[in-house]
């Protein structure tokens, strides 16, 4: 058993162990635990809608009902290796390819110190903004930067919203607001007393000891506002939020230094799925060790699927490298990310380990305006597949609300059927292509559908529109 560290912590470890269970059977296995290890493992269950203390993880540990994870403390190897002779044991080795118990990783908010690339990037947003005194454009000017200036200050929206649709071309009518949607965002929490969110429906929860859920970091608040900031910032600063009329849940599991282990992480998963949340947003992660994946994470993905909730995570920004832990899992959707030009960013990971590892789809990472806590300045600039992922998550609720056939693998199947395919840019960088909001045409254009002009208009792509039965289209991502 010397793969699994014992409780003293060590380089990217905490010292618990993370025992997944296919059977997601609580009472059973909490059973199992204590008549094979003599470990005292408490219910998520035993807490208000999975509303668990951290502080629960003090003890032997914590059983998150949901998601079938066990979060342990053992107290020496024979503890471990009893647990290794138990069903549950022997039944997920069976089914999952990954390992049954593994150590509980330290994961960090994916979006600083990405080198030379980003700086440049950053200096380049900041000349832009100046000159348009829009407060925090696009990235690195490039053979259309100019007009893209002209449209995102016509729009007075970031370069993002325009590029994913959510503000669409003057032809087209955005659909959806993400009203009556839960988007749980796991991060480093948030700034509640932001005055563009003032009004709206937010229910937080601190995973990470000693802290409350407000952010001072400013990564999570940055990460909320591309999802679910307003329409019409009342600070008056240009739109830079998807869905706008969504619910918040706010799970801060990472500290305000930007880190935290995975037990928090996945007890905060477990909380948005009791939760109902139908989109669960995850900027952070780890590299990855090789091409295996964490067992207790795609358990949670194969969960969130069952409860009707999607998982979205950034890919991670190690460049050339494969797609980070925790976004390398078959059920969770990894998001790269872009360029103003629709291009890869350089530091978006790739995937190196398909079916699994793989870069899902993409969306817009460097140069993001979004907000920030006010104490650090209200609003602000950042890069990273961490800024890409709240663009698709905002969508994927955009997409939740129109039709209640778009949840879980059926949402999935949704958002990379209606990207836009990114020509000379591999589906291992890019995925399916740039993340698209749904649409439709203005009225205004029905009367007239012969005028020789429509012949010659490019029709951008998707268009969503209602199936005619509102059923979400079949299939299912990776095989499964």
């Amino acid at each position: 058993m010397s793969d699994y560290p014992t409780p003293a912590a060590e380089g990217g470890f905490t010292g618990r162990l993370l025992v997944t269970d296919v059977r997601r059977d609580g009472s059973a296995s909490i059973k199992e635990l204590k008549k094979s290890a003599g470990l005292n493992i408490a219910s998520s269950r035993d807490f208000a809608d999975g509303d668990m203390s951290i502080e629960a993880m003090d003890g032997d540990g914590v059983y998150l009902d949901e998601i079938g994870v066990a979060i342990i403390t053992p107290h020496d190897a024979d503890q471990v290796a009893a647990i290794s002779e138990t069903s549950l044991y022997q039944e997920t080795s069976e089914a999952m390819d990954g390992k049954v118990i593994e150590p509980e990783r330290i994961v960090h908010a994916i979006a600083e110190d990405l080198g030379d690339y980003v700086r440049g990037m950053r200096d380049a947003a900041d000349l832009i903004a100046q000159r348009i005194g829009a407060g925090g454009a696009p990235d690195m000017p490039g053979p259309d930067a100019e007009m893209g200036e002209i449209a995102i200050a016509a729009a007075n929206a970031t370069w993002g919203l325009i590029a994913t649709r959510v503000v669409p071309p003057f032809l087209f009518l955005p659909r959806g607001t993400g009203a009556g949607i839960r988007v749980a965002v796991l991060d480093t929490g948030m700034d509640t007393g932001h005055p563009d969110f003032a009004g709206r429906t937010i229910v937080t929860r601190s995973f990470i000891p000693g802290e409350t859920a407000q952010d001072g970091h400013s990564h999570g608040t940055h990460c909320i506002g591309t999802a679910c900031g307003p329409r019409t910032p009342p600070t008056g600063v240009q739109r830079y939020g998807v869905a706008h009329k969504s619910e918040i849940y706010v799970g801060k599991v990472l500290s305000n230094g930007g880190s935290g282990g995975d037990g928090g992480i996945l007890a905060g998963i477990n909380w948005a799925i009791a939760n109902k949340c139908a989109v669960i947003s995850m900027s952070l992660g780890a590299p990855a060790q090789g091409s295996g994946f964490s067992a207790a994470y795609e358990n949670a993905g194969q969960a969130a699927f069952a409860a009707g909730s999607l998982i979205i995570a950034a890919a991670g920004n190690d460049g050339n490298q494969p797609v980070n832990h925790p976004a390398n899992c078959p059920s969770i959707m990894a998001v790269g990310a872009l360029t103003q030009q629709l291009t890869r960013a350089g530091f978006s990971c790739i995937g190196t380990f398909p079916p699994h590892g793989s870069v899902d789809i993409a969306g817009p990472g460097v140069g993001v305006f979004s907000s920030v806590p006010v104490a650090k300045g209200t609003h602000g600039t950042k890069s990273g597949t961490s800024m890409a992922t709240p663009h698709v998550a905002g969508i994927a609720a955009l997409y939740a609300q129109l039709n209640p056939a778009h949840r879980g693998a059926a949402l999935w199947q949704r958002l990379t059927s209606t990207a836009k395919v990114l020509p000379g840019q591999p589906a291992a960088h890019v995925g399916a292509g740039n993340v698209q909001a749904p649409v439709r045409l203005r009225f205004i254009l029905k009367p007239f559908p012969n005028l020789p002009i429509f012949d010659r208009l490019p029709v951008p792509r998707p268009l969503e529109m209602a199936d005619a039965d509102g059923s979400a289209p079949a299939g299912k991502r990776k095989g499964k």
